[in-house]
């Protein structure tokens, strides 16, 4: 029996996941554009999604990989439509602080709901049989994987992207 090489089921992989990958990318792009904002504005209400409390501007443009001067005009625009709150800090008044709204929630929330039925989609379409076998493949995998702490350098923050102009 001839052992199989990891660049063999990588390659597989990359297919399955590339076919996945196309639908939910394009249902997501589609959220974009219904709701007229630049990438940079919806990666900001991706990232307060993630936060608990209100978030400094400049702790936003650190995570966006962005000036504090493209943050704020972007979070201006968000304000404006409604998806982002902007608070003075209650001890330093020079610190401006950003929530989604509810809206901000609302626009999150659909987008991945939208991401997920085209995933979701792509599943249903495979025969039973497969659904069946990939299903017995990945449960193992993913309960050894999740118990393992990340120290791949997949897991690292993504390098710095030049800012664009508006």
């Amino acid at each position: 029996m001839i052992p199989i090489q990891a660049t063999e089921v990588l390659d597989e992989l990359e297919t399955f996941f590339g076919q996945i990958h196309c639908g939910v990318q394009q249902a997501g792009l589609d959220s974009l554009i219904q709701a007229d904002l630049s990438f940079s504005q919806f990666r900001s209400l991706l990232i307060l999604t993630r936060t608990a409390e209100p978030m400094p501007i400049h702790e936003l443009a650190e995570s966006l990989r962005l000036s504090v001067g493209a943050t704020g005009r972007n979070v201006e625009q968000l304000v404006k439509v409604g998806l982002v709150d902007r608070q003075e800090d209650e001890i330093d008044r020079r610190i401006k602080r950003i929530s989604l709204t509810g809206s901000g929630r609302d626009l999150i929330t659909g987008f991945k709901a939208q991401q997920r039925k085209h995933a979701l989609e792509f599943v249903e379409a495979l025969d039973e049989a497969d659904r069946e076998r990939l299903l017995a493949a990945l449960r193992p995998i993913n309960e050894r994987s999740a118990a393992a702490p990340p120290s791949n350098p997949v897991h690292q923050q993504p390098r710095p992207v030049q800012e664009l102009p508006a």
